[in-house]
């Protein structure tokens, strides 16, 4: 169902435009606005806008074009970099107040240091009786207090700790005077579902029924590993240390040491690449241990997924879940540390296996065990093959869709459905 109210996003995402004046973003973030028009029509979108040429970076390895004829136009504001544009908000509110006023429904996510004020357009929307709606995406909490927050010391650490504990209490706020609240990870759904005045915990994944692997091709792949071939890990994400590379790497050089032939691929670039390289170096698993660089998102990783045996999330704080289904997709099950983020999406057992957080030795038992049960692994790779078919990214915007829509009925206040 396509609703025709005027949908406004307000993100702190940015963008940038290209010399047709067409919106340049990350491709990951373009694949999710495709997916709320076509599930709820045209999206306005207002977001920081860079000047073209000026070190425009995304979190993902490409970035799309989208023209008006998409369905997405753009209205940018100054971005904000430090406390010295603080002048900037002025300018800012005043794009929010032009675009809120002309909006049916606004929709503001969890805010990310310097851009906490962007709440500035939830509440004018309550203000002028505007319907709202409200994502916490991941958990920010979890990963601000690693990334941000760790690294500091002293006074900067202080000062930041009390503005991460702002932006919790924002997050809360927002979440109790939304008309609905979108809780997109099991982690938010742990932190915030009581905050949040009527609620749905959603999933986020990016693949669509014709990018989940045939059955055909998953069976000749399963006859090759139960033949008694190497077992093979993938992993994709940014090389950074929250992602936990370095503790498969480990695992596998524990599992050389006993003569368990396990190699893996670890798609993906980072700033810590080039450690993990020397660490595979300095461990003997150089042989073992591939880094081929990152892939764009869509047919080049979906193939390139399909040729490892089991998907490995070694993440040591919470996520989207997006790639544990591009794994399920591949007909991979995930090996994931236990988080709020793996256990509310693996079925451990059935589609994944999930090991104590930052346990290098229980990582490895658990490979050497499912090296030595090929059994095991494909009955779970045909558990992860049927949960990505039922849990598409169309199906989930289409239920969103329903739900934004549904604000314009009248709804019991004081309903959770998380």
């Amino acid at each position: 169902m396509k609703s025709s109210n005027r949908y406004l996003l307000v993100t702190h995402i940015p963008f940038t435009r290209n010399a047709q004046g067409s919106a340049v973003v990350d491709g990951l973030w373009a694949r999710d606005l495709i997916g709320l028009v076509q599930a709820n029509g045209p999206v306005r979108v207002v977001a920081p806008e860079l000047p073209a040429g000026e070190g425009f970076k995304t979190w993902g390895p490409n970035t799309v074009e989208l023209p008006e004829s998409s369905g997405i136009t753009f209205r940018g504001f100054p971005p904000v970099t430090s406390r010295l544009h603080a002048y900037r908000w002025l300018k800012i509110r005043a794009v929010l107040r032009d675009e809120v006023q002309q909006a049916d429904v606004v929709h503001t996510s969890n805010f990310f240091p310097p851009y906490a004020g962007l709440s500035y357009a939830h509440h004018l929307a309550n203000r002028l009786g505007k319907k709202t709606l409200f994502v916490i995406a991941e958990d920010f909490y979890d990963m601000l207090s690693w990334e941000w927050v760790r690294p500091s010391k002293g006074f900067e650490r202080w000062r930041r700790e009390r503005g991460l504990r702002s932006i919790d209490r924002h997050v809360r706020d927002c979440a109790t005077t939304a008309s609905l609240t979108f809780l997109h990870t099991p982690a938010a759904v742990e932190r915030y579902r009581l905050s949040a005045n009527r609620s749905f915990a959603i999933r986020q994944p990016g693949h669509e029924l014709d990018q989940v692997i045939s059955s055909e091709d998953l069976e000749l792949r399963l006859d090759s590993l139960r033949a008694g071939r190497p077992l093979h890990l993938v992993a994709a994400c940014r090389h950074s240390h929250l992602k936990g590379l370095d503790f498969l790497i480990r695992a596998i050089a524990l599992l050389a040491r006993r003569s368990a032939h396990v190699r893996a691929t670890l798609y993906g670039s980072g700033p810590e690449t080039s450690q993990l390289l020397a660490l595979a170096v300095a461990l003997g698993v150089a042989d073992r241990v591939a880094f081929p660089g990152a892939l764009p998102a869509g047919p080049e990783l979906d193939a390139a997924l399909r040729q490892g045996d089991l998907l490995a999330m070694p993440h040591r704080t919470t996520d989207f879940g997006r790639a544990f289904f591009d794994g399920m997709a591949a007909g991979l099950p995930v090996l994931a540390f236990r988080t709020p983020a793996s256990q509310g999406t693996v079925v451990d057992g059935e589609d994944g296996f999930l090991i104590p957080l930052d346990d290098v030795a229980a990582l490895a038992e658990r490979i050497g065990m499912l090296h030595a049960d090929r059994n095991k692994l494909a009955n779970a790779a045909w558990a992860a093959r049927q949960r990505a078919t039922l849990n598409t990214r169309s199906e989930w915007y289409r239920l969103r869709a329903e739900w934004t829509n549904s604000l314009f009925d009248t709804v019991p206040e004081g309903t959770v459905s998380a």
